[in-house]
C-alpha cells in the first residue's frame, strides 16, 4: 500500500451507500500533473499520461522508476549539495570553477556532437569498444546513441546553427563580403566553397563558411549561378565585394552575379557593382614570384633533390642526423619539403635547407649512396643536383630575396585581421623592392627583378586597370594614413603626374561612396524653405489691384518668419554637416604611425559617432579581404573529412560538417556575432525610407531621361 498524506484526503461514496475517507494525494503527485478527467496524470519530466484509477498511484511510481527523463534530472543525496569542477582552460594550469548543474542526458548528447564535428571523428567512434567502456566508467547513466542517430543530429546542429547566423546576416544591414574558391576531392568531386566575411556592430571582423557544395565545372556561369543560390538561400541582399583569383572563369562569374543582382533591388550593390570585383592578391604575388624563380630553376630543383633523398626513408633521416651533428649545427627542426606551386612553400624550405648545406657536402663524403642516387634517372631524365656551391650561394641569394615576398603574403593571408587598409603599403614595398634589385650588380637578381616588374605592370602597374580603386579607399580610412600616406606611397611609384591624377580619383571615389550612403544628391534641398514658399506669386501683377496687395499682405503676415528662419538655418548646418564629414575626417590630426599596436577597427569602434556616414562606408570596406585564403583553407578540412575511408558521406553531411565545424570552432576561438544596435538599424531604415535609390544610380536614370 502506497504512503500517503493523511492530511489530504476526501469522501466518496462507496456501493453500499456509505461514505469513506481516501487519501488525495502522494508523493508521487509531485512529480505528476492530475489531469481534469481524475483518473489520470501526466509525467512531469517525460510529458507522458498514465491511468491513476481510484487514487491507487502505483502505476504511477512504477513508471517513475523506469522513467529516463526523471533519472537524468534525479539529485542524489541531498538535493541541495551543489557539486563543484574545475572547467579547464588553453593553458594546463588555467581554469574555472564552476557548479555543476547536474546531470542532462541532452546535454551529453549535444556535446559528443559537438566533439565529433570540431575534431573530424568518424561517426562510428560512438560505436567503439573503448569509448563505451570509458562511457560505462566515467558516466553509466549516459545513454550512448548510435552513429545513425549521431549522423541525424549533425545534420541539426547544422540547420541550428545555420538558423542563428542567418538571423544575424538577415537582421543586419550591412554589407557583407565573399570569397570563393573550387576544389577536386579525392573522390575527384568538384566543389566550391564560398566564405562570408563581416564587420558586426561592435566592430570585430566575422569570416563563416556559408556554402561547401558540389559544382558541375568550372565555368563561370556556373560559379556565378552557386553565388546567386547561397545569397538567395542565406537572404543576403547587399552584396559589397567578391574576391577571387586570376581564372578567366571568375571574370565571367562575378558579371553574371551582377547581372541578376541589379534586377533585385537598387541597394543590392554598391555604385552599381563597378567596385566588385577583387583580385586575389596573395595569387598575383605567387604569379609575380613564380616569373622569377623560372631563372634558377637548376638550383632549386638541385637542392629539392637533395632535402628529398634525405626524408625519403627513416634511415637515410637518421645519417643526414649524424652529419648535422658532426657539423654542430644547432637545429630546431628538419627541412621541409616544398610544393613546386607554391613559391612560399619553396622559400620555406631553401631557408631550412641552407642553414644544413655543410651537412649535405658531408653526406657527399660520407654516405656512396647519395651521389649515386642523383645520377639515377628520373622519368626519362636525370635528376638535377647534388647541390654545388653555385647552388646553394643562388638559394642564399634567393631567400634574402624572396623575404619581402614572403611577408607580404603573410600580410595578405590573414582571415582573422584586416587586410584592406594594408594593401596600398605592401604594394608599394613590393615595387620599391623590385625597381632597387632591377639595378643591382649581381645578374641573376637583375634579371630577375625585370622580369618579376613586367608582370607586376600587369597587374598592378600604373593603368590601374586590374586594381580594385575601394582598396585604396581603404587606406585612407586608416587614421593613421589618410590621404597624406596614399600621396606618399604614389610617389615612391610613379610619376608626379600620376599621382595628382590618382589622388583625385581616389578623393573622388571616396565622396561618390559617401554620396551614396546618404542615399541622394538632393538631399541638401530637402525641408529648405526658399521665397517662393512664401511670397507664393499672389503678390506678383501689375493688374492685381489694391485686392491683390491685401492677400499678399495677408499672406505675409500669417507666416512665422523666424520659424522658417529657423528652418532654413537648420537645414543649412545639415547640409554642412553632411556635406564636409569626409573633409572634417581628411583635416583631423592623424593618428600615430608609431604605435605597434594600433588596431583600427577599435579606433572606429571609439570614435565612428564623430563621423556617423563615414564609419558605415569604413565598416564595409576594412571587411574586404584581399585573398582568397579564407575559402582555400577550407580545403585542407574537405581533405580530412573526404578522406579514403569517408568516401560515400553524402554531399550534405560533408557540407554540414565543414560548415558546422567552421562556426563551432570560430565561437571557440573567441569570435562573437553581435546584432546591430538600434541606431545603425535605425539608419539604414531611415535612408532606404526617405532617399531608396543611390544617388549613382539617380544620376544614371537622370542622364538616360
Amino acid at each position: 500500500m502506497e504512503n500517503y498524506d493523511e492530511e489530504e484526503v476526501q469522501e466518496v461514496e462507496v456501493d453500499d451507500g456509505k461514505k469513506r475517507k481516501i487519501p488525495l494525494r502522494s508523493n508521487v503527485w509531485a512529480h505528476f500533473t492530475k489531469l481534469p478527467c481524475g483518473n489520470k496524470g501526466k509525467c512531469h519530466h517525460c510529458r507522458k499520461t498514465f491511468a491513476a484509477n481510484r487514487g491507487n498511484t502505483t502505476n504511477l511510481k512504477n513508471h517513475l522508476d523506469r522513467c529516463r527523463s526523471y533519472q537524468d534530472v534525479k539529485v542524489e543525496g541531498d538535493p541541495k549539495q551543489q557539486v563543484l569542477f574545475r572547467q579547464k582552460g588553453k593553458d594546463k594550469d588555467d581554469g574555472v570553477v564552476k557548479v555543476s548543474g547536474g546531470f542532462s542526458q541532452e546535454a551529453c548528447r549535444m556535446a559528443l556532437v559537438k566533439m565529433i564535428v570540431k575534431d573530424e571523428l568518424p561517426f562510428s567512434f560512438v560505436e567503439a569498444e573503448g569509448f563505451l567502456e570509458f562511457m560505462q566508467t566515467c558516466c553509466p547513466r549516459f545513454d550512448v546513441p548510435s552513429r545513425r542517430t549521431i549522423t541525424r543530429d549533425i545534420l541539426e546542429l547544422y540547420q541550428h546553427e545555420k538558423g542563428l547566423l542567418k538571423s544575424v546576416l538577415g537582421a543586419s544591414k550591412q554589407r557583407v563580403c565573399i570569397t570563393t574558391d573550387t576544389w577536386t576531392s579525392i573522390q575527384m568531386s568538384n566543389y566550391m566553397v564560398i566564405t562570408a566575411h563581416f564587420i558586426d556592430a561592435e566592430w570585430v571582423l566575422h569570416k563563416r563558411i556559408l556554402s561547401f557544395t558540389p559544382i558541375a565545372n568550372h565555368k563561370g556561369d556556373g560559379i556565378g549561378k552557386l553565388i546567386e543560390t547561397c545569397l538567395i538561400d542565406w537572404g543576403i541582399e547587399r552584396l559589397f565585394t567578391i574576391t577571387v583569383d586570376n581564372a578567366s572563369a571568375n571574370k565571367v562569374a562575378i558579371t553574371y552575379v551582377k547581372k541578376k543582382l541589379a534586377n533585385w533591388s537598387v541597394n543590392s550593390m554598391i555604385l552599381n557593382g563597378l567596385y566588385m570585383h577583387v583580385r586575389c592578391s596573395a595569387h598575383i604575388i605567387n604569379l609575380i614570384v613564380q616569373d622569377g624563380l623560372a631563372e634558377v630553376n637548376h638550383s632549386i630543383a638541385s637542392i629539392r633533390n637533395a632535402v628529398k633523398y634525405v626524408r625519403s626513408s627513416p634511415a637515410r633521416l637518421q645519417k643526414f642526423k649524424t652529419c648535422v651533428d658532426r657539423e654542430k649545427i644547432s637545429y630546431g627542426g628538419l627541412m621541409v619539403l616544398d610544393v613546386p606551386t607554391r613559391w612560399n612553400s619553396t622559400y620555406l624550405m631553401l631557408h631550412k635547407a641552407v642553414v644544413f648545406e655543410k651537412a649535405f657536402d658531408r653526406m657527399k663524403e660520407d654516405d656512396g649512396h647519395y651521389v649515386n642516387w642523383f645520377v639515377e634517372e628520373e622519368g626519362e631524365k636525370k635528376r638535377e643536383g647534388p647541390p654545388s656551391d653555385d647552388d646553394w650561394g643562388n638559394a642564399r641569394r634567393l631567400v634574402n630575396f624572396l623575404s619581402v615576398f614572403y611577408c607580404v603574403t603573410l600580410k595578405f593571408s590573414s582571415s582573422l585581421n584586416v587586410t584592406s587598409n594594408d594593401y596600398l603599403n605592401e604594394m608599394a614595398r613590393v615595387l620599391i623592392h623590385l625597381k632597387s634589385l632591377a639595378t643591382s650588380s649581381d645578374d641573376l637578381l637583375r634579371k630577375m627583378a625585370e622580369k618579376m616588374e613586367q608582370k607586376f605592370a600587369k597587374y598592378w602597374g600604373d593603368s590601374f586597370d586590374q586594381v580594385n580603386m575601394l582598396l585604396f579607399v581603404a587606406n585612407v580610412l586608416d587614421p593613421r594614413c589618410k590621404l597624406e600616406f596614399v600621396t606618399f606611397c604614389f610617389s615612391n611609384m610613379y610619376e608626379s603626374r600620376k599621382v595628382e591624377e590618382l589622388k583625385s580619383n581616389i578623393k573622388e571615389l571616396l565622396m561618390k561612396l559617401y554620396n551614396s550612403y546618404i542615399g541622394g544628391s538632393d538631399v541638401r534641398n530637402s525641408g529648405g524653405v526658399c521665397c517662393g514658399d512664401i511670397y507664393d506669386g499672389s503678390s506678383g501683377g501689375g493688374g492685381g489691384g489694391g485686392g491683390g496687395g491685401a492677400s499678399a499682405s495677408s499672406n505675409i503676415m500669417s507666416i512665422d518668419l523666424f520659424s522658417s528662419f529657423k528652418m532654413m538655418k537648420q537645414s543649412s548646418n545639415d547640409d554642412i554637416s553632411s556635406k564636409n564629414d569626409v573633409e572634417k575626417y581628411l583635416t583631423d590630426v592623424n593618428e600615430s604611425a608609431s604605435d605597434a599596436h594600433f588596431d583600427i577597427l577599435t579606433w572606429w569602434k571609439l570614435n565612428g559617432h564623430r563621423y556617423p556616414i563615414l564609419s558605415q562606408i569604413a565598416k564595409d570596406v576594412l571587411a574586404i579581404p584581399v585573398s582568397t585564403v579564407a575559402s582555400e583553407s577550407a580545403f585542407s578540412t574537405g581533405g580530412r573529412v573526404l578522406d579514403p575511408f569517408r568516401s560515400s558521406l553524402t554531399h550534405k553531411t560533408v557540407e554540414s560538417l565543414i560548415c558546422t565545424q567552421n562556426w563551432l570552432r570560430s565561437t571557440l576561438l573567441g569570435e562573437r556575432i553581435i546584432q546591430p544596435t538600434q541606431e545603425e538599424t535605425e539608419f539604414y531604415e531611415v535612408i532606404e525610407a526617405e532617399f531608396g535609390r543611390p544617388i549613382v544610380a539617380q544620376q544614371e536614370q537622370a542622364a538616360e531621361e
